[in-house]
This record gives structure tokens, C-alpha cells and sequence, in this order.
């Protein structure tokens, strides 16, 4: 087999081949706007793809640029380019292209997307102040430093992207016998959102690999991490990514007037209890690998009124973020109930002992108050006993709106009135679309991917004199939970039963393709934030350097010499 020799990491101060180039590609992806959702998005794969046949390798062979519909009818496009090699051994490189918005930049909102101007006028800015925050002061040092340039979605994640692009070029750009495999690029939209177009790769990969003689045996998420210190966080290569289940309460009490309190029972004091055991409670966080993912958050809260009066809510809804690692949907929603539980009943127990001290005539029988917690698979189960398939179906099989959590909220609320359900209860579910964990496991291709990765984070640490270690889990929900590892029939069926809106039901299909994949990419400061910005010389120099170098050893594993 052909070997492709690394390219040389140049010395401090020596010109980088790869920093020029991948510089070039992010400075033109993110002054394409492509806020989820927006116009920009929408023609930014049309914008991609046009760039990509101007290479000289796609202009002859056209047919190997492509656009593909993301999931759903999601108006934005997936983004392959294939770059052919001597085996059907394929990697495939992945990263989004849509951004969160840029109104919150201010005065600077126009310049949001012109990295290098926005830079300028931020750091000119921010020396101004007389008494800067520690965020201000961090970004006037890292901007005057020359390493650090700003942008909306440089960072997060066009940087990354740029990474990826700049690799499959000059892959393109090697003659075919020191190709030793497939070189697949896939772009994609929402990310931010639903992550509808990873979701849309995943359904794409089985009849892509048929169809072009495809052997996919990994894949290289192209994620940035967040750093506030000199890097030794953010130079990562991640094995796995943490894992989303957005599990849903709806709490049900007794509605009464505010100057009759202990006539009802107070939904929002159950809800209080419930979110007072969650909110970034250390002992629920999950954990895998000696890493320990961040804890649940509540995202959402609010009651069921729609209108003001002076009665208490009869409704609470909430929802919380929990990341898992090791966890199943199933295990983490047997969790919440066990705490919704132990939650409730201090609550009510509380409750009574006040109407006790306020000498309500209602203190006795607030005292033998139980509440009921259910999962939403038993909610919809008493509906149907109650009001019939069809009646339950009409309320599940309405079009699904932006907001995941506004329709469960909506077909929770609706499914206990046809239960008949009176408080005080808990119904627990899952608001929104899974997002599975992943991991390295123990086939085959896995050791390649780990020993390619492993070898060469420690080559380049050595030869820039900078830490680039291996860590378990990218900390923030990518789309690496669609590419390679799907989830499992016994999850997929909990999450069919316990979800309530079937549009955020969206199961691997059945000949969904298994691979390893890792995440390389940049490393900057301030995700989603004005501020954003990325680190120059790691992430437009070093990534594509372990991108290059990871790629042709996973592609070259296992082939006769020529």
C-alpha cells in the first residue's frame, strides 16, 4: 500500500499551508448566514455545492456533488461530495453549516458575519471601557494576541467544516493510487434545531453505500468545544458524545381562589418540589469512563392558564434537559419517577401541615392527600380505556409545530382530560426527539479508529509542544448521536411508548449502518455569545493536520500493499 507521508507541522512563525486554506474556507462559510430556519440556511447547500464544483475533481466528475432533503420536509439541504479511492473503505466526514442568531450582537449585528471586520471593531470596542468584565478583558487579550478571530458560527461550527472541506480537497487533489479509500463529506443543516439533516444522513447511508459500493468504517464528527483557559481542554479528540432525553413533567393539582388556598391544592407548589430535587442536582447526573455529564436543567416552565383571574393554576408543566452517557430513555424516565415520587409526597405533606397552621376546616383531608405519578405510556393507555383509540389518536396526529415542547405540553394536557385524571398527580414523558449517546465500543473498526486516533493525537502533541488528549464524551448534544450507532429495539420502543408527539419519534432504519465515529474539531471561547470566537492556529493548522492524518491511516487499515 501506498504510504502518504504527514505533512510537515511547520515551526512557530513559518507559513502553515493548511492555516491559509482553511482560513480562506471559514472566512466564506460564515459570511454565508445560515441561521436555523432562516432564508440563508435554505440556500446555503445550493451556495456549498456550486463552491464545490468549481474544484477541479468535481468538475469532472459531477455526478459526486450532490444535494439530499433533510428530514421531515425541513427546507434546507444536505451537502455530500465523495472523493473516490482504490478500496470501497469509506470515512465520512460531517459537520453542520446552520447557526444560532446574531441579534444578540448588537450594534455589531451587521458585522456579525464579516469575521475579520467584526474582530477589529469588537477589540477596538472593548478597549475602550473603563471597567471591562472578566469576559471583555479575556477577549481584548485573545484578540490583540493575533489567535483568536471572531464570527457567528466560526466557532460553532464553520471552522470545523472548513476543516473537513480543506482535507477532502486536497484529498481530491492526490492521484488514485495514494487514495487508499473513500473520502465522503456530508454538510448539514439544523443542527441547532432537530437536527434534521444528521437525521436524514442516517436514513441516506444505507442506499448510498449499496448503490456507490460503499464500505463505511468510521466517521469524524467536526464539533468545536468551548475552552476559557490556554486550550488544554478544547485540543480533544472525543470518543463518544453525551447523550439528550427531554423528559417532560405535566403537574396536576386542585385549581381554587387566592383567598381560599386550602380549598384546592397547589400544582405549583408540587412543582416547585419537583424542580428543587432536578435542577442541577449532582446525584442525578450520569456518568460513564471516569467523565460525569453536566446534571438536569429545567428548560421550561410555566402553568396552564390562558388568561388572568385570581385562581391558582390547576397545571404546571415543566421540562428538563438530562444528558446521559450510560443511561437508557427508560432508566433515566424510572428515575424521575422514583424523584417525582419522593418529590410529591414531601410536597402535599408540607401543604397540609400549612393548612393545619392556618386552621383550614380542609387540614384533615389535605393530610391524607396521595398524589399519582404516572409515565405518559399509562396516561394514554386510561384515555384509550376511557375515550377510545380514535379519539386519542386525533388529539396525537396533529402537525408538529417548531416548538417540540408546546406540542407535548398540549397532547399531555389534552390526554388527561380524556382520562379523566384530577390532581394530585405527576405524568412523566419525553417532550422532544431523543438523542443517543455514543461510544467507542469493540468491533474492529472501532480499534483502527482509536489506534488512528490515538497514534497521531500523540505524534502532533509532540511536535507542537502542546497537550491533544482523548477524552469520552463531547459534552454538548451533536449530531454524532444519528451518525453510526443506532439505537437499540428495546429503546426505540420505550421511546414509542413514552413520547407524545409521534412527529419526535424518528427510529434508525432498520438497515441503518453501524460505525465508530469521533469528533475533531476547533476549540474557541463563548458558544452562541457576541463574543464567539475561535482559536486560529490549533483549529485551522492542527485539525486538519490530525484530520489528514487519521483519515488515510482508518483508510489504509487492512490493505494489500500495492
Amino acid at each position: 500500500m501506498s504510504q502518504v507521508a504527514p505533512h510537515r507541522v511547520p515551526s512557530p512563525g513559518s507559513p502553515d499551508p493548511w492555516l491559509e486554506r482553511t482560513h480562506e474556507l471559514a472566512i466564506t462559510l460564515t459570511r454565508w448566514a445560515s441561521v436555523t430556519g432562516s432564508a440563508g440556511e435554505t440556500a446555503f447547500g445550493g451556495r456549498l455545492e456550486a463552491l464545490l464544483r468549481t474544484w477541479p475533481t468535481f468538475a469532472a466528475r459531477p455526478g459526486d456533488v450532490w444535494l439530499s432533503p433533510a428530514r421531515h420536509g425541513y427546507a434546507a439541504q444536505n451537502v455530500y461530495g465523495l472523493v473516490p479511492g482504490r478500496s470501497a473503505r469509506t470515512l465520512l466526514l460531517s459537520g453542520h453549516y446552520d447557526t444560532v442568531e446574531t441579534g444578540d450582537y448588537g450594534e455589531w449585528q451587521p458585522l456579525a458575519c464579516e469575521p475579520e471586520t467584526l474582530s477589529q471593531a469588537v477589540a477596538a470596542a472593548l478597549a475602550r471601557l473603563p471597567d471591562p468584565t472578566a469576559a471583555e478583558a479575556l477577549t481584548v487579550r485573545d484578540l490583540a494576541g493575533g489567535d483568536f478571530l471572531m464570527g457567528r458560527g466560526l466557532l460553532d461550527m464553520k471552522g470545523g467544516l472548513a476543516a473537513g472541506l480543506a482535507v477532502l480537497e486536497r484529498y481530491a487533489a492526490l492521484p488514485l493510487r495514494e487514495r487508499p479509500g473513500h473520502l465522503l463529506l456530508v454538510a448539514t443543516p439544523d443542527e441547532e434545531g432537530r437536527s434534521s439533516g444528521a437525521r436524514a444522513v442516517a436514513h441516506d447511508l444505507p442506499a448510498l453505500a449499496l448503490g456507490r459500493s460503499l464500505d463505511v468504517v468510521a466517521g469524524i464528527n467536526l464539533d468545536a468545544t468551548a475552552d476559557t483557559g490556554d486550550g488544554n481542554e478544547g485540543r480533544a479528540v472525543y470518543l463518544g458524545t453525551v447523550g439528550k432525553v427531554l423528559v417532560s413533567a405535566l403537574v396536576i393539582g386542585r385549581a381554587a381562589h387566592a383567598a381560599y388556598p386550602f380549598d384546592g391544592l397547589s400544582a405549583t407548589l408540587l412543582a416547585a418540589a419537583l424542580i428543587s430535587r432536578i435542577e442541577a442536582a449532582p446525584e442525578l447526573a450520569d456518568a460513564a469512563h471516569g467523565e460525569a455529564s453536566a446534571p438536569p436543567v429545567c428548560l421550561e416552565l410555566r402553568d396552564g392558564k390562558t388568561a388572568y383571574d385570581v385562581t391558582s393554576p390547576g397545571q404546571v408543566w415543566c421540562a428538563f434537559n438530562m444528558l446521559t452517557q450510560g443511561r437508557t430513555p427508560g432508566a433515566v424516565l424510572a428515575q424521575f419517577v422514583a424523584v417525582a415520587q419522593a418529590a410529591a409526597s414531601d410536597a402535599l405533606a408540607e401543604f397540609a401541615a400549612r393548612a393545619a397552621a392556618a386552621h383550614s376546616p380542609n387540614a384533615a383531608a389535605l393530610a391524607g392527600a396521595q398524589a399519582e405519578v404516572l409515565t405518559f405510556g399509562e396516561l394514554r393507555g386510561r384515555a384509550v380505556t376511557r375515550a377510545g383509540e380514535e379519539a386519542v389518536r386525533r388529539v396525537q396526529d396533529g402537525p408538529a409545530g417548531p416548538n417540540p415542547l408546546a406540542d407535548s405540553r398540549e397532547i399531555m394536557a389534552a390526554l388527561t382530560t380524556l382520562a379523566g385524571l384530577t390532581g394530585p398527580a405527576v405524568v412523566l414523558g419525553f417532550g422532544a426527539l431523543h438523542y443517543p449517546a455514543t461510544h467507542l465500543a469493540g468491533h474492529p473498526h472501532d480499534h483502527a479508529l482509536l489506534g488512528a486516533a490515538q497514534s497521531h493525537a500523540a505524534d502532533l502533541s509532540r511536535q507542537t509542544g502542546q497537550s491533544l488528549r482523548l477524552r469520552h464524551a463531547f459534552p454538548g448534544i451533536s449530531d454524532m448521536s444519528f451518525l453510526g450507532q443506532p439505537a437499540d429495539d428495546a429503546t426505540e420502543q420505550v421511546l414509542a411508548r413514552h413520547t407524545a408527539h409521534p412527529a419526535h419519534i424518528d427510529p434508525a432504519p432498520p438497515d441503518a449502518l453501524r460505525f465508530p465515529v469521533v469528533n475533531i474539531g476547533p476549540w474557541g471561547r463563548d458558544y452562541h455569545q457576541p463574543l464567539e470566537r475561535v482559536h486560529v492556529p490549533y483549529s485551522f493548522g492542527v485539525v486538519p493536520e490530525l484530520l489528514w492524518r487519521v483519515t488515510h491511516t482508518v483508510l489504509g487499515a487492512g490493505l494489500p500493499p500495492d
